[in-house]
């Protein structure tokens, strides 16, 4: 689950190494496609799009080797990942061994190829998408199954 936060928009299908700027609201986890885009579309509706700021610029990962820009943790983002993680705990993904969710949650958008989020700048984040890590059993490649823009419905 993610919001690509590009002025372009998001390719369908694209590259495990060649992931648009974006931001995490929930790790990779399996689940029945129609029962997560059943349970987000209840969640997502109607929710108008959320306004932050790229505050920090840090390191993440085992080793700190991958740059982020962090984001102003808005009450608006606490409420939108933590409904969503209540929307997918209730259709049997186990939230609860995720890691970096819930009070661990930090937004932030990752450095893709040495482009990244300006300290300082806006980040509008008007929609949530959902994305097939393997789609068709390929994990070189990555899709995009579904996306909700914030404030509308829903876009196969």
């Amino acid at each position: 689950m993610v919001t690509f936060v590009e002025s372009e928009p998001a390719p369908e299908e694209f590259g495990r190494d060649a992931w648009p700027l974006h931001v995490t609201w929930v790790p990779p986890f399996d689940a029945a496609e129609d029962d997560v885009v059943g349970a987000l579309s209840g969640v997502l509706a109607g929710r108008p799009p959320i306004d932050t700021r790229a505050v920090a610029d840090t390191w993440f990962g085992r080793r700190r080797e991958v740059r982020v820009a962090e984001l102003a943790r808005v009450d608006e983002i606490d409420a939108l990942h933590r409904a969503m993680l209540a929307a997918l705990d209730d259709v049997g993904v186990d939230v609860r061994a995720m890691r970096h969710v819930g009070d661990r949650f930090r937004p932030h958008v990752s450095e893709q190829r040495g482009r990244g989020v300006e300290i300082g700048a806006p980040v509008r984040l008007e929609d949530v998408s959902l994305v097939a890590m393997r789609p068709d059993g390929d994990a070189r490649r990555r899709r995009v199954v579904r996306t909700w823009p914030l404030g509308g419905p829903a876009t196969p």
